[in-house]
């Protein structure tokens, strides 16, 4: 326990048994904006007058930010970064006669070639340092009156969606996993071979067609990686001669010699292998212009398995404790990802990016592909933490070693927080199969962002673009299609606008199955108007926004000619997140019970109190409404069965829509932070007792404190309402994505081993009955109410907010204190 820690009423979690050079390297993070180094945000500009930089397309998603937005012309962002902006003047001659893509690429590859500096932090051990780009968006001239003209007709109609209370339609970068596999194994070189290739096959009329524009844009960003590792090689041969210490003059010499191998050639070493995945990630972040966002690093621990397999236990060229300084180094680069905005918050970060790395897991047949690396890697994040990325995610199967759940509970027993997600393979594989990915393929899926299941390296899958609020659907039955008096968003909508279809007056049905059946209706319109919605954005994006670099590493651009935005993808979906699940459930429920079955109130009193908020004569009803009617959570078979139509329902109705691009829609369930802000903000109280404004439920989580019946009880209804299983013992998943589930446990009760092996048969139970993620919050909520009272005692303290670990002094009070509330479960 370190000097200060002495001091604090409950003891936190702190590192631990790190190298000299992981620990200067975390400390040096650590520093924040006091470093004399740092990773913000540098913004670059074409000059023009008409030029574009910051995209709002890629932040529709977050609604912290649509104050600067504005409503018409261009908002603060894209003002303050035009103004701040360095002029790349080194662009060709013919620059404006090129395609659109050709631009993007070019001027990617002059930012980060020869404007963006080339260092090597500390004693690092992985080249690539400043990626936090914004970077121009190349128009001409008319293309951004075009661009512009488009932004604000689709703006007023995605505001008006948002602020009228239905979720946000937008979509953002990142949240995918590039084909790693292929970039270790075979490099740029045969990537960039690949596209010159389909390239020279074409007809001289497709070369000059928008395929050939798009093959030729990914032939020059995928030389970039080879160009900025020459240009780190000669930075590391600089320090080299300047460096006094033996030691670090082999690092140096042998950080240059892997850097004028990859990523261009095929990795041979561990070292290389981690290097190369670096450089290729730092840069699609640097395209894209955004930190971090999702973009994950797939099976990790499989990937660079037969390299450290070689090097550190066969061959021994490295020690294991070498590997994990080289590991070390790629966490601390990582978290450089917040340094983009460093001067603001807690050194700039807001929330967890996500940037996912996802460990152990089954192969073919349900083997288990645990492996030495898998547990370094753990070592790597037990000491390391409390630190935010990468984000770990630990997959569990039927065939998991004891090993690694004794090391999993171990962990789970001294964090705070959560360490890393537990993902569980028999119900995420059902998910990937029932979307169509053949059962031989379906087990090498992996995580990105914060829980979301994809295929790994051929995938764009939108896991957090859509974000429909389900709890809206009881509203518009209960007002025939239009919003609540008093709930509406001026100047966004009117109080006599009709949104979903007439299906009657509720206080005229006479029979549950009216009431079901009209819930439907207002379902079947939510959906369609949400994609209806983003169709718009996605247009835009596949027309305006290309990403050749990215591209270049995801399966199926290259073979269709086509941006990973515009259907390039071998898979292409994009994901419908739905918010509110158990506070829709719950609701109908209610109404189920008071209005249909009991008939203890009538559906005009149950408006009126909703009206009303519950205030006055009707914190009665109120009170039958939250401790009365029947609760989603409690594997009670008549509410979980209907929990489960509810959840069929909703999610099949996604898979009616596609982008113009081609993008199929598929459901998930990560409500991130929108059922504590955004949506809860514009829903009215609903039957289920819930007051206006106040949080709605977090993903397939139950409603706070309705979960009574303990942690089985809980893992049971989740299991249910995803489909359960078949008659022959096969699982059902209705959401491919995935679905977050998070949970508070007292660290308390895994303080001794009887309580451990429980936790573990508990892991496992979850495994047989359970859903596709689990997040486990070891949280004491005295602790967290002394730290909202002392907060400089807890500077790192990590919460597991719901896909994500935040800082719980970087966080608001009104969500602290709903953590503080989650209900802590006993085994």
């Amino acid at each position: 326990m370190t000097e200060s820690n002495k001091q604090l009423k409950f003891k936190i979690a702190t590192p631990h048994d790190l190298s000299e050079r992981s620990k200067w390297l975390r400390e040096y993070y650590f520093k924040g904006a006091n470093r004399e180094w740092n990773n913000q945000f540098m913004p670059f500009t074409t000059g023009m007058d008409w030029d574009t930089i910051w995209s709002e397309l890629d932040y529709y998603i977050v609604p912290e930010v649509h104050t600067y937005i504005g409503i018409k012309g261009k908002g603060v962002f894209e003002s303050t970064f035009r103004s701040m902006a360095q002029t790349i003047d080194s662009l060709p001659e013919n620059f404006w006669k090129l395609s659109l893509p050709e631009r993007r690429a070019i001027f990617f590859k002059e930012a980060m070639l020869n404007y963006i500096p080339q260092e090597i932090v500390g004693p690092s051990l992985l080249a690539g340092s400043r990626f936090n780009t914004q970077l121009s968006k190349c128009f001409n001239k008319e293309e951004a009156k075009s661009f512009w003209k488009n932004i604000l007709e689709v703006r007023h109609k995605y505001f008006k969606f948002h602020n009228s209370g239905f979720g946000n339609a937008g979509a953002t970068a990142g949240h995918f996993i590039p084909d790693y596999e292929t970039v270790i194994n075979k490099g740029f070189k045969y990537i960039y071979e690949r596209a010159k290739q389909i390239y020279e096959a074409l007809s001289k009329k497709e070369k000059a067609s928008p395929r050939g524009d798009e093959l030729l844009a990914i032939m020059i960003s995928a030389e970039v990686p080879r160009d900025l590792a020459k240009k780190y090689a000669e930075e590391c041969r600089r320090l080299k001669n300047q460096t006094k210490d033996p030691k670090r003059v082999e690092e140096l010499e042998q950080m240059a010699k892997n850097l004028e191998r990859v990523p261009w050639e095929p990795a041979k070493t561990f070292w290389q292998g981690v290097q190369a995945i670096w450089l290729t990630h730092m840069l699609i972040m640097a395209e894209e212009s955004y930190p971090g966002a999702g973009t994950s690093f797939g099976r990790t621990d499989q990937h660079l398995w037969p390299l450290y397999k070689k090097d550190v236990i066969e061959d021994k060229r490295i020690s294991k404790e070498f590997a994990k300084d080289i590991l070390g180094s790629f966490w601390f680069h990582c978290n450089t990802a917040y340094d983009a905005m460093i001067k603001i918050a807690k050194q700039g970060i807001t929330s967890g990016f996500g940037q996912l790395m996802t460990l152990s897991g089954c192969g073919p047949n349900g083997i288990d592909l645990t492996n030495e690396l898998t547990y370094t890697i753990l070592e790597v994040i037990d000491e390391w933490s409390p630190i935010l990325e990468p984000k770990p995610n630990v997959r569990l199967h039927r065939n998991s070693p004891e090993k690694l759940l004794n090391i999993v509970v171990d962990m789970l027993s001294r964090s705070q927080g959560a360490p890393f997600l537990i993902n569980f393979d028999e119900r995420s594989i059902a998910g990937m199969v029932a979307e169509g990915i053949p059962e031989e393929d379906a087990w090498d899926y992996a995580c990105v962002g914060c829980l979301e299941n994809t295929m790994q390296g051929n995938d764009r899958s939108g896991t957090v673009n859509l974000n429909p609020n389900l709890a809206k659907t009881i509203e518009l039955v209960l007002w025939n299609g239009k919003l609540m008096p008093g709930n509406v968003a001026k100047p966004w909508n009117k109080e006599s606008e009709q949104f979903g279809p007439k299906t009657g007056k509720p206080e005229d049905f006479e029979s549950w199955e009216q009431f079901f059946n009209a819930w439907k209706m207002q379902m079947e319109y939510a959906i369609k108007y949400l994609a209806e919605t983003y169709n718009l954005t996605e247009k835009l994006r596949a027309e305006y926004l290309p990403t050749p670099y990215v591209s270049s590493i995801v399966r199926g651009c290259i073979e269709k000619g086509l941006d990973v935005r515009n259907g390039g993808p071998m898979l292409a979906f994009v994901t419908v997140e739905g918010v509110g699940y158990a506070t829709t459930v719950d609701s109908l429920l209610a109404i189920k019970h008071i209005v249909y079955d009991t008939k203890k109130y009538s559906m005009t009193e149950l408006k009126d109190a909703l009206l009303n908020n519950f205030e006055a004569d009707y914190s009665i009803l109120q009170t039958i409404l939250i401790n009365k009617a029947p609760k989603y959570g409690n594997d009670e078979g008549e509410a979980d069965e209907l929990a489960r139509s509810i959840m069929e329902f909703w999610s099949g109705e996604t898979w009616k829509y596609k982008t113009p691009t081609g993008f199929q829609y598929r459901p998930g369930m990560l409500s991130w932070n929108y059922w504590a802000g955004s949506a809860a903000s514009k829903t009215p109280a609903t039957p289920n007792g819930r007051k206006k404004g106040t949080f709605l439920s977090n993903a397939i989580c139950p409603t706070d404190g309705v979960d009574i019946k303990g942690p089985t009880s809980v893992t049971n209804s989740v299991g249910t309402v995803l489909g359960g299983k078949t008659e022959d013992g096969k699982y059902i998943n209705y959401l491919p994505n995935g679905a977050s589930h998070t949970i508070t446990f007292n660290p308390s009760m895994l303080r001794n081993p009887e309580h451990q092996e429980k936790f573990k048969a508990y892991l496992k139970g979850y495994i047989e009955n359970g859903g596709t993620c689990l997040q486990v919050n070891m949280l004491d909520a005295e602790m967290l109410r002394d730290a909202q009272k002392h907060p400089e005692n807890y500077q790192n303290l990590l919460v597991r907010v719901t896909g994500y670990n935040a800082y719980f002094n970087a966080i608001g009070k009104e969500l602290q204190d709903e953590i503080i509330a989650r209900e802590a479960h006993k085994i």
